[in-house]
């Protein structure tokens, strides 16, 4: 239970409101990931393209490869 005058957040919540105070602060801050103008995986930007838009909050494609790296050529 939060101290008076204090709140608990969850990590989600946490990261939501730092990435949103940022993007409020510094317009040259934008965000690029997977499925990040739908929420992320844990909700984290939901909402966050439609208060900053699509030229800020961006989704990157789906690779494997770019994740684990590319494998090597070899036989």
């Amino acid at each position: 239970m939060a101290a008076p005058g204090e709140r608990e957040l969850t990590c989600s919540q946490a990261l939501f409101e730092a990435l949103a105070e940022e993007m409020e602060r510094d317009p040259r801050v934008y965000m690029l990931g997977e499925d990040v103008t739908t929420g992320g995986y844990f909700a984290v930007s939901v909402g966050l393209v439609d208060r900053f838009g699509k030229e800020r909050i961006v989704d990157t494609p789906i690779s494997e490869y770019a994740i684990v790296g590319r494998p090597s050529a070899r036989p």
